[in-house]
């Protein structure tokens, strides 16, 4: 795996923080939940590498004596649980007993289905997380849950295992009921929702806000994100309120889509409501309310944009090469996008310049053409709130 990177919001510095009596976070991947039970811990994820695993335990060890008893995935994205291994040498160092790793049901269906992928993920992680493709193993390291469930578990009849479909059908929330204390997991994240992700699977939006009502039906006095910041002021109303915008979106999209809209003319038709999405814990950090928009259009269309030329297009070369050919005054685009970039028309300008940044060959033009483009996704990145798109931007100037 990559090092872990200071600019990637995803990782941790491996402090560790007491929340609530026996209950304290580790910053390895996000908030790394351990739980004292009296008979040892619960560890909910073990971060993104082993060699970040030792510090963080002997951290730990300043707050608790329990042993790590048990391994809770919180879902069965990539990297979050890297670092089991050496959990396992950790307690082998020590004469204790090794812990039992726990985890949805459906983490072992997308285990498999990573591994029948690996070169698709490493390729998608390269330009999300923006390292070098060579960097990422051939397979990804995956450890196999010991135990899996399918709706709950309880965890020596003081940890409370809870499925919460959301950002992804593994997702596994922790409830503490003698506490009220309430770990989000995957389906709170401290930013809007991580809908839509431009290269990852599709998500569900209902399904999502369903599971944040269902949390919210616990009434947690204290709520754990996967990321950020703990929750002490009316947890219950910002679990709902998410839900709202979730179920709100979905119905603005399908009102357009039901008009005949598009994707692209809907995401800027909007108009958002202030009391559900500017408010903290919606913030475009991770995410962005677009990608939200296109998973919706994506949830009840096909793949394609209603314009006839793209139902049998050319190769994208071929097709890129037709486009170039057809412009007889090139310097002419050239100087167009230069004007559009030096108004500050950045998204118009990357239109204009396709038309020949794509196309192959060394003309010289068509080359110049490139170098602009990449100089517009750079300015491009330096505007965008979501670390995705950013990364995105900053890959394809690279």
């Amino acid at each position: 795996m990559p090092v872990p990177s200071s600019d990637n919001p995803l990782y941790g510095a491996g402090e560790v923080t007491q929340v609530a009596a026996g209950v304290f976070t580790i910053g390895l991947q996000g908030n790394t939940l351990a739980v004292e039970t009296g008979d040892g811990l619960v560890v909910v994820d073990t971060g993104p590498a082993p060699h970040l695993v030792a510090p963080a335990l002997d951290r730990l060890r300043e707050h608790t004596s329990e042993p790590v008893q048990w391994i809770v995935y919180s879902h069965g994205h990539l990297g979050y649980n890297y670092g089991v291994p050496a959990f396992f040498d950790y307690a082998a160092a020590r004469g204790e007993p090794r812990p039992t790793v726990v985890a949805h049901e459906n983490v072992v269906r997308r285990y498999r289905r990573y591994l029948e992928t690996a070169g698709l993920q490493n390729r998608i992680n390269a330009r999300q997380f923006r390292r070098p493709v060579t960097e990422f193993p051939e397979f990804p390291p995956l450890t196999f849950p010991h135990q899996t469930y399918r709706e709950a578990m309880t965890l020596n009849r003081t940890v409370r295992l809870l499925w919460a479909p959301s950002e992804t059908d593994d997702v596994t929330a922790v409830w503490l009921p003698e506490q009220r204390v309430l770990y989000g997991s995957a389906a709170v994240i401290n930013g809007i929702p991580n809908i839509g992700t431009p290269m990852r699977t599709m998500r569900d939006t209902v399904r999502w806000a369903d599971t944040l009502d269902r949390l919210a039906e616990l009434r947690p006095s204290l709520l754990v994100p996967e990321f950020g910041p703990v929750v002490r002021d009316d947890p219950v109303g910002q679990l709902t309120a998410t839900a709202a915008a979730l179920r709100w979106l979905r119905a603005a999209v399908v009102d357009r889509l039901n008009d005949g809209r598009c994707a692209d003319d809907i995401v800027h038709d909007l108009d958002y409501p202030a009391e559900l999405f500017d408010v903290p814990w919606m913030r475009e950090n991770y995410g962005h309310r677009e990608y939200l928009v296109r998973d919706i259009v994506r949830s009840e269309t096909g793949w394609w944009d209603g314009n006839p030329t793209t139902l049998h297009p050319c190769r994208p070369d071929v097709a890129a090469a037709a486009r170039a050919g057809a412009i007889t005054d090139k310097q002419g685009v050239l100087d167009q996008v230069a004007r559009l970039r030096d108004e500050g028309r950045t998204q118009e300008a990357l239109h204009a310049v396709d038309v020949l940044a794509l196309a192959p060959g060394d003309d010289p033009l068509v080359k110049q053409a490139r170098a602009l483009k990449a100089e517009l996704c750079s300015a491009r990145a330096k505007d965008a709130s979501s670390y995705v798109s950013r990364s995105f931007y900053r890959t394809s100037a690279d």
